[in-house]
């Protein structure tokens, strides 16, 4: 898998899964790309929702300065 790439993105999915390490990732760069208006209103809405109810803060803060 290519999360092990990036030490973040690898010690993320032993901490918390990797599916669930992947799965904030992808959705937090939805969000970034909202806030950068490349993303629908609506699509960034519900990245951000998805991010406050299923992604735990230390696993997003671990995600976040990740790169591909």
């Amino acid at each position: 898998m290519y999360y092990l790439a990036d030490q973040r993105l690898k010690v993320a999915a032993e901490k918390f899964s990797p599916e669930l390490a992947l799965k904030c990732r992808t959705v937090y760069q939805i969000y970034r790309l909202y806030k950068v208006g490349l993303v629908t209103q609506k699509v960034g809405e519900k990245a951000r929702e998805i991010l406050e109810k299923e992604c735990p803060k230390e696993l997003v803060e671990l995600i976040a300065p990740t790169v591909d």
